[in-house]
């Protein structure tokens, strides 16, 4: 009997090992194509990076180990300038670990840029922060979704956002540059396909895809790309593309943001202190849309309900400060009977007379 049983289990073990051979092979090339796999050489890296990936070999991120360590010394420390060079190492041994791009990234945008006296300076480490992701984060981790997610939040938060107080400059640089790239803010994408060196600067500079480009404005558009609100929505996008299941969750969270955004406050800079404030209101359907294909995308999160909620009740405000009153009721309505508070239980003149004075709408 005992050597019965032997032989089932000996041939079970060879039938399961059999098994996870054939799986293993469709893994392989899966991680293949997102270019996830350490073993898969990674196309024209540099020979510093090609040499701590393969040469090395587990030897690196034992190194890289080592140095995170002082890093988060560092940190503590608050020395960001010696964290510049420290990160840049870790990079090298660690190029697929989007969690040092995102990382070294914020450290240039964030803790170096305010450090820093001058705006023209100031600028040129957020813009250092963006092209580190964007260049070579994205390049070494094209399926982490969190690298696209951050290099989106770098142009939402640091360009489009008012917490620094040189954004007015920011969104001036940008724009300007944008501008001269495609010859004001909305693309002539028949006409870029027939400029073989805007086309270059286009995809090899800034690493944009023009086909991307094209759908995001048939989907929430045309848009302005020469707002930084429209680059945040581009990378949240691509990260979206990427990877479809729970990981994606960050992109489309950032997809909604940067619509919402653009739809309550899109701004370009009209000179050294005003903003230009188009409000666009054909985009409020695509958002309200987006927002009903994440819910069914990812049912058991609760964000994009909540989000959507108070998206709406911002709307209301919006249309009502903006003279459409007629809209601004029709949606409370639906507010009312979609997502009731306590707030609406006084009618529509109330709710809004109420946000308006407490949030100081003009």
């Amino acid at each position: 009997m005992n050597k019965i049983i032997s032989i089932v289990l000996a041939l079970g073990i060879v039938l399961c090992m059999w098994w996870s051979g054939l799986q293993n092979g469709r893994a392989a090339r899966m991680r293949a194509d997102y270019r996830l796999a350490s073993t898969v050489p990674m196309e024209n890296a540099p020979p510093l990076i090609a040499f701590t990936t393969v040469a090395l070999g587990g030897f690196s991120t034992l190194i890289a180990d080592a140095l995170w360590f002082r890093v988060s010394m560092l940190q503590d420390e608050g020395r960001f300038f010696e964290l510049v060079q420290l990160s840049d190492w870790i990079t090298k041994l660690e190029p697929r670990c989007g969690e040092i791009w995102t990382f070294h990234a914020w450290n240039m945008a964030y803790n170096i840029s305010i450090m820093m006296p001058d705006q023209e300076d100031r600028w040129r480490w957020v813009r250092r922060g963006i092209e580190l992701l964007r260049d070579e984060g994205v390049r070494y981790n094209p399926g982490d979704p969190q690298v696209y997610q951050e290099l989106g939040w770098l142009f939402l938060h640091k360009i489009a956002g008012i917490t620094d107080q040189t954004h007015m400059y920011y969104k001036a640089m940008w724009a300007g540059e944008m501008t001269a790239l495609f010859d004001g803010g909305y693309p002539d994408y028949d006409k870029l396909s027939k400029q073989p060196d805007i086309l270059r600067k286009v995809t090899e500079e800034y690493k944009l895809n023009p086909e991307i480009m094209r759908r995001i404005d048939a989907e929430y558009g045309p848009r302005d790309w020469r707002m930084s609100e429209t680059h945040a929505l581009y990378w949240a996008v691509c990260g979206r593309n990427r990877c479809w299941d729970e990981r994606g969750l960050s992109c489309e969270r950032l997809i909604l943001q940067s619509l919402g955004e653009m739809f309550k406050h899109e701004s370009l800079p009209a000179g050294p202190d005003k903003l230009v404030v188009p409000l666009d209101m054909g985009l409020f359907q695509k958002i309200m849309k987006a927002y009903e294909s994440a819910r069914k995308r990812f049912p058991s999160e609760k964000y994009f309900m909540l989000s959507q909620a108070g998206f709406m009740r911002e709307a209301v405000v919006i249309f009502y400060t903006h003279d459409r009153k007629t809209e601004a009721r029709a949606l409370f309505d639906r507010l009312a009977v979609e997502f009731p508070t306590p707030d609406m239980a006084g009618g529509f003149e109330a709710f809004v007379t109420a946000i308006t004075s407490r949030n100081n709408y003009k």
